[in-house]
């Protein structure tokens, strides 16, 4: 049931920002003061299940334990008068880091600007003993401040951990139904154990994936299938930072593959730490932001139309963890063009100088051409991609894609492909429940949640009936033959009933 109209706390909802699994956001605002605040409520058949309903209420009070600017802002929670669960958050403008990172690599000094801002929010967090535990470019908010610069916001701690707190997942990596909590691309090699225990040290190792893949355009471990991924990032090494990063300042490059170490031991000790490994080593000594920040404006970040996903204002980012279809991102290949070009034009000159003369006396002979210029071939843009998230109840649920038939996988299931006005048809099926088509127009980001109905028990078996036997018509009754006619004889009278109300027969 939508919320709009209603009237939430002090705000009056205005409009629907998303919708996942969990729960919804919208975007409301204060009727008197016009301050606008998102609000994140739980799915009204979610908010029967206590378990759930904790796991709710427990972002908001890590948020405001933690208490960091850097960290988006609760600022009330209730229910609503249907029961549903709530909490009222800061409004935020701007792009998430993976509409940033999805237009290419970025500039060494960008990310020591954002990543300086995120340590320092984790840093808050862990002091508390809050670990986030599904860190990802989706839970990282950028808004631009009035000097152009960065100001990150980190979200969703719906999947966080209070260290010493009780609750009936203790401190696993799995909920009561067994599924992971964290993303495949950016679990640390413990989280894809199913390792009991967690840690900080498990944050420094998502993060460090993020910071990798700010830098190079792509996260260090790629897989076609989820089980690939995990076996990479508990038995690979990832390939050198500075393989696909070149210009990485190389004290940056160690501080981010020494995040990702398999061992928690191997990795920094503390968020601090890695934060101060990474400033220092992008700007070679101390990083101040005003540094950075001049730095930054030296760099240029291609924003090719087409290749620019559409800015989100909205704090909506799932509590649950989600699977990513296309785990493989292209390369980028200007690289190998300009390269090609260049063996090219040297075999041009080749050519021309070995046909010189020998003969011809080199004072008094005309200057050789000048090479000729070969026009680099245009490249075709890269096409524009856009998220489709597809959630369902009941868990466990398998999404198919309807055209080949092709499992994607167990919900949440998130797909990357490219934007389109053709619609494409899922399928979701679940044993005991009906199948459930629904048809997607892959246009914009978007979050599809399915809920499939139960399958109506079997009927119990009836045995047909005996057949009858017609009863006859009157015509057909056998007659009975007329009774013989008697002589008259004298009346008796009738028996006088007895004390038990039965006939005392006469004699």
């Amino acid at each position: 049931m939508s919320l709009v109209n209603q009237t939430i706390g002090n705000y009056k909802v205005i409009k629907l920002l998303g919708e996942g699994g969990m729960g919804a956001v919208y975007l409301a605002e204060h009727p008197v003061i016009g301050r606008k605040v998102a609000i994140k409520v739980l799915h009204v058949s979610l908010a029967r299940d206590a378990d759930i309903v904790g796991r709710f209420f427990n972002e908001a009070r890590a948020i405001h334990t933690i208490g960091h600017e850097n960290i988006v802002e609760i600022l009330d929670f209730g229910q609503t008068p249907d029961g549903q669960p709530y909490f009222i958050m800061e409004y935020l403008s701007g792009e998430s880091m993976n509409d940033r990172v999805g237009r290419g690599p970025m500039p060494a000094a960008e990310v020591a600007l954002i990543a300086d801002q995120i340590c320092r929010a984790l840093s808050a967090a862990h002091a508390k003993g809050i670990v986030h535990r599904d860190l990802k470019p989706h839970n990282v908010h950028i808004q631009i401040d009035d000097e152009g610069k960065p100001v990150v916001k980190l979200l969703d701690f719906g999947v966080a951990k209070i260290l010493g707190a009780t609750d009936t997942a203790g401190q696993s990596v799995k909920t009561r139904t067994g599924s992971l909590m964290g993303t495949p691309l950016y679990m640390s090699p413990e989280q894809c154990r199913g390792s009991g225990t967690l840690d900080h040290r498990t944050d420094i190792y998502s993060l460090g994936v993020m910071i990798y893949e700010m830098l190079a355009g792509r996260p260090p471990f790629t897989a076609e299938g989820v089980g690939e991924l995990f076996a990479k990032h508990m038995l690979e090494e990832p390939p050198p930072l500075l393989e696909f990063a070149p210009d990485t300042p190389p004290a940056m490059a160690a501080a981010v593959m020494r995040s990702l170490a398999k061992s928690l031991d191997e990795r920094f000790a503390t968020m601090e730490e890695f934060r101060s490994a990474l400033v220092k080593g992008a700007a070679g000594g101390p990083l101040t932001m005003r540094t950075a920040a001049v730095r930054q404006t030296n760099v240029t970040v291609p924003k090719s139309a087409t290749q620019t996903r559409a800015q989100q204002s909205t704090t909506l980012s799932s509590a649950s963890s989600e699977i990513e279809d296309d785990l493989q991102p292209p390369r980028r290949r200007s690289g190998l063009a300009i390269g090609a070009v260049a063996l090219v034009a040297a075999g041009v000159l080749g050519v021309v100088f070995l046909k010189r003369p020998s003969h011809v006396d080199s004072s008094t002979s005309p200057a050789p051409p000048a090479p000729v210029a070969i026009p680099t071939p245009p490249q075709a843009p890269a096409p524009a991609m856009v998220t489709i998230r597809m959630e369902a109840t009941p868990v466990g649920t398998h999404v198919f894609r309807a055209s080949d038939d092709k499992d994607l996988g167990t919900v949440p299931v998130e797909l990357k492909v490219p934007k389109s006005t053709v619609h494409s048809e899922y399928v979701f099926r679940s044993d005991g429940y009906k199948n459930k088509a629904l048809t997607v127009e892959p246009n914009v980001d978007r979050t599809i949640h399915a809920a499939l109905e139960k399958e109506p028990p079997p009927a119990p078996a009836v045995s047909p009936p005996a057949p009858q036997t017609p009863p006859r018509a009157a015509s057909d009754a056998p007659k009975k033959p007329a009774p013989a006619h008697r002589p008259s004889s004298p009346r008796r009278r009738s028996p006088n009933p007895d004390e038990d109300g039965l006939a005392t027969p006469n004699f």
